[in-house]
This record gives C-alpha cells, sequence and structure tokens, in this order.
C-alpha cells in the first residue's frame, strides 16, 4: 500500500476542527507515516500529538506556521525541527498570541457597541489559542437575539457564512481585526536559531509570479525551502515552484494545510482533502538526504 506524508496540518490549536487524537487517527486511515502539525503562531499541540502518535505508526515532526510580513506582503512561515524548548522561539510566539488576545477582545468590545449579546468568557473558553473570526461569529450565532438582528441587516447573507463573517469582521468593519504577524526575516531567523528548518508556506496563494524576485531575496535571509506541493497551486504554479526549488537548492515540501471537512449539505463528492490530494512518502526520503547533507 502505497504510503504518504502531510506537513501542513491545523489543529484546535488554532483554526482546525480537530483535536490531536482525531488527527492522528483519521491519518492513520489514510495511511500517512509523517505529519507535521503548524498551528497557526503557536506550538503548544506538538507535544500532545507527539505523545499520542506513539500508539500510531506515525513520525510527527515539529512544526509551526507563522504569520509574516515582508515588504508589504503578508506571507505564512512554515517551521520545521525545531527545538521545542527554544527560548526565543517561544517568547516571540507567546507575544504575537499576546497582541492577538488584545485584538480579539477589542473586536468582541467593538460588536457588542453595535449591539450584538457576546460572552467574552465563552470564546476565550475554546481550545484554541488563535482565535478568530470563526470563533467569535460562532459565539455570535449561539443568541436568538444575535440571529434575528442578522437576519434583519443582511437577510440576503443569513445562510452565507463567509458573508457574514466579510460583512460583520471582514476589513473596514467594526469587528475587523489585523493578524498579529512577525518580520519574515526575523521569523527565519527564529526557526534556524532553534535548529529548524524554514520554508515558504504556499507562495502561490500569496505571491503572483511577477512577485517571485522575493524569493532569491529570502534564500539570502536563510529561507530554507518551498512549499511546492500545496491544494492553493494549480499544475503550472507546482511546476513553477518546483523549478525555482531546484534552481536554489531549497526543500521541497507539501502538505494539505487540513483544518477540518468539507462542509456542504447533502452528498459531497469530498470531505476532506485527502480525498483527492496526496503527497509521497518519498518527498520526506528526498528532504532527510538534504537535511542530512
Amino acid at each position: 500500500m502505497e504510503k504518504y506524508i502531510d506537513l501542513h496540518i491545523h489543529s484546535v490549536y488554532s483554526e482546525g476542527a480537530l483535536s490531536c487524537a482525531e488527527i492522528l487517527k483519521l491519518a492513520d486511515r489514510n495511511n500517512i507515516k509523517v505529519l507535521a502539525l503548524t498551528d497557526h503562531n503557536v506550538i503548544d499541540g506538538v507535544p500532545e500529538i507527539t505523545k499520542l502518535s506513539r500508539r500510531y505508526k506515525i513520525k510527527v515532526l515539529p512544526g509551526v506556521e507563522i504569520y509574516t510580513h515582508y515588504q508589504g506582503r503578508a506571507l505564512h512561515l512554515l517551521g520545521y525541527n525545531f527545538r521545542l524548548g527554544d527560548t526565543e522561539l517561544s517568547r516571540a510566539l507567546k507575544e504575537l498570541q499576546k497582541n492577538h488576545i488584545n485584538k480579539v477582545k477589542r473586536s468582541i468590545a467593538d460588536l457588542k457597541r453595535r449591539g450584538f449579546v457576546i460572552n467574552e468568557e465563552k470564546i476565550f473558553q475554546n481550545p484554541s489559542k488563535q482565535l478568530g473570526a470563526i470563533h467569535i461569529l460562532a459565539e455570535i450565532e449561539k443568541y436568538p437575539e444575535n440571529k434575528c438582528k442578522i437576519r434583519k441587516e443582511i437577510p440576503s447573507l443569513y445562510n452565507d457564512y463567509l458573508g457574514k463573517i466579510h460583512h460583520y469582521l471582514g476589513k473596514g468593519r467594526a469587528g475587523y481585526f489585523e493578524l498579529s504577524q512577525l518580520p519574515l526575516l526575523k521569523a527565519i531567523q527564529l526557526i534556524k536559531k532553534a535548529g529548524g528548518q524554514a520554508v515558504l508556506a504556499h507562495p502561490g496563494q500569496q505571491l503572483i509570479f511577477k512577485e517571485d524576485k522575493v524569493i532569491p531575496a529570502l534564500v539570502k535571509g536563510g529561507l530554507d525551502g518551498l512549499e511546492v506541493l500545496s491544494p492553493y497551486h494549480n499544475w503550472h504554479q507546482i511546476e513553477h515552484y518546483l523549478k525555482m526549488a531546484v534552481q536554489y537548492r531549497l526543500l521541497i515540501t507539501g502538505g494539505s494545510d487540513f483544518h477540518e471537512y468539507v462542509k456542504i449539505k447533502g452528498q459531497a463528492i469530498i470531505n476532506k482533502q485527502w480525498d483527492y490530494y496526496k503527497i509521497p512518502y518519498r518527498l520526506y526520503r528526498d528532504w532527510q538526504k538534504m537535511i542530512n547533507n
């Protein structure tokens, strides 16, 4: 039976829907033998999933996905194989979380002023360390009076999940808050100083081809790899970033960016990324060779 890897997975510790135990069960059923938990700006779930993975024949790599900025662009950086106890990296991530929590609190206060009933305490009881718009909207929709308010204000979007998020929590709206970010070059150095590898996540989602000139500059800044295989990339983008990775002698990685099952009313053709998108195990073997050389 073919073996697979997935180096980009999210859990309840960020915006994911599944616990570490549920992720491992799902990975085992899909014959995934190597995975990395890469929650947003958070590494709290890594010790848990590593411990639980002993029940399965699955290797877990320490991972994280850090929100960063570079020359006015928002880019995501994946970190792998770093020391979990690294003081500098842990301190930087905790500071990001602290800033993020303050922004979420301001968002909740703004939405309350707009007339929404919100129990802030319940939102912060969520296991996620990276609370987002999805958590705030979920709390809002628990109350009938809030549902009535939404139906009255935006009847055409009442059953449109993303539409409601954009209307109440999108940029320029009352509940909007910017994600806390690190300077990209600083984030690269934090990962490398902690003994890990720094990989640019799904570059095709956040860069157009003409903007790829930033990649050589990031290589000079210490970038180790590109996430070439991603559901965000079409075949031409995969080919493009594969050539760039070879040209600059970068690690080639891939992952599903799994957050949750697909939510579609009625019978769905797929219900998760792994139903149509799998990454061969040999990619991990090639990666190991490059790291060990």
